[in-house]
């Protein structure tokens, strides 16, 4: 999927949430017949209708773009690093390996430590709810404080 068809397609997706939004505010004024519900009516039509024609310029104005980005990225694909032409002993290519295994060290780290975290919490959860304060106990009943 292209940029500019992701961006056709979340505009869309915009305009059926904001139409949404109006016809929830729409039902909610028939309900409660409060003035806020009507404000948010209107803003969200017009936002759609915005929408609509924010697509309809979009898409005139990015109409000859494909064919602009093709032209200007196909010779790229040829600079390839010599990395990706398989020189896998290359001191770049170690560094790459390097890199990774870094992250990859990195983001286990980050989820050992939230999983501890939770651990954490779920055990002084269950620490909580069985170490409850005992009731006082005495021999007259206590009376509300006046």
């Amino acid at each position: 999927m292209s940029l500019r068809a992701f961006h056709l397609f979340f505009i869309a997706v915009s305009v059926v949430l904001a139409a949404f939004v109006a016809a929830w505010a729409a039902g909610q004024y028939q309900q409660g017949h409060q003035i806020i519900y009507v404000i948010t009516a209107v803003i969200a039509f017009i936002a759609s209708a915005g929408l609509v024609v924010y697509a309809a310029m979009f898409q005139r104005k990015t109409k000859h773009l494909t064919a602009l980005l093709l032209a200007l990225v196909v010779p790229r694909i040829a600079l390839a690093c010599p990395v990706c032409f398989g020189n896998s002993d290359a001191p770049m290519a170690k560094a790459i390996n390097q890199g990774v295994l870094l992250m990859l060290v990195v983001v286990g780290f980050m989820l050992a430590a939230f999983a501890s975290f939770f651990i954490s919490l779920v055990r002084r959860a269950r620490f909580a709810e069985g170490h409850d304060p005992a009731p006082q106990s005495s021999a007259e009943p206590q009376e509300g404080i006046v």
